[in-house]
């Protein structure tokens, strides 16, 4: 009975990155109840995303996703500043996507196209999630949060194909990710549909 328990134990322990995702989702859905700016707000968020992913691979070492996450995550933040400060041009959508293509050539400096499979891969995630953001912040708002939703139930696609072949990123990130992806992008749609 014992080592049934401690057996079950580890594993739960083992779920810590679901257990953290609760943290961005609660805030996620405090900001749409909050919210009608979902569109602006959460469009850049899958451009970053793809980002982190860029970075991590771009490195080499999939547990720096968790250092991208963090550094993606100010850089996202300052948009909203800029964009109450009146600095022309500061669309985090635009922006955001505009940084995948350094981070991208940052990735191609590195020589990590070398692993063609999974340069594609990355490269594909670049576009698409990049096209994603972009056609978050061109439709009405409305459209621009079923985009979104979109955009992020994709991702975590993105997040569970990364789990399974355990490359790029770590599992606890693609694992952390995932669950806030589904969670957002299933109450973008609720909120898309109301």
């Amino acid at each position: 009975m014992t080592g049934t328990t401690s057996a079950r134990a580890a594993r739960l322990t083992d779920r810590w990155p679901t257990a953290l995702a609760v943290v961005p989702v609660a805030g996620a859905l405090t900001v749409m109840a909050r919210s009608d700016q979902e569109a602006r707000i959460f469009g850049p968020a899958i451009a970053t995303m793809a980002g982190i992913y860029l970075v991590a691979y771009a490195i080499g070492r999939p547990w720096t996703a968790w250092l991208a996450f963090v550094a993606l995550s100010a850089v996202v933040s300052v948009f909203p500043v800029l964009r109450a400060l009146a600095v022309p041009g500061a669309d985090a959508a635009v922006g955001m996507t505009v940084l995948l293509v350094p981070l991208w050539l940052w990735a191609v400096a590195r020589r990590r196209f070398t692993d063609r499979a999974t340069f594609s891969v990355q490269t594909a995630g670049l576009i698409g999630f990049g096209t994603l953001t972009l056609l978050c912040a061109a439709v009405a708002p409305r459209l621009g949060i079923l985009v979104a939703a979109v955009g992020f139930l994709a991702h975590a696609a993105w997040d569970a194909y990364h789990f399974a072949v355990d490359r790029v990123v770590n599992r606890s990130w693609s694992e952390f990710c995932a669950v806030v992806d589904v969670v957002v992008g299933v109450a973008l749609v609720v909120v898309a549909a109301n």
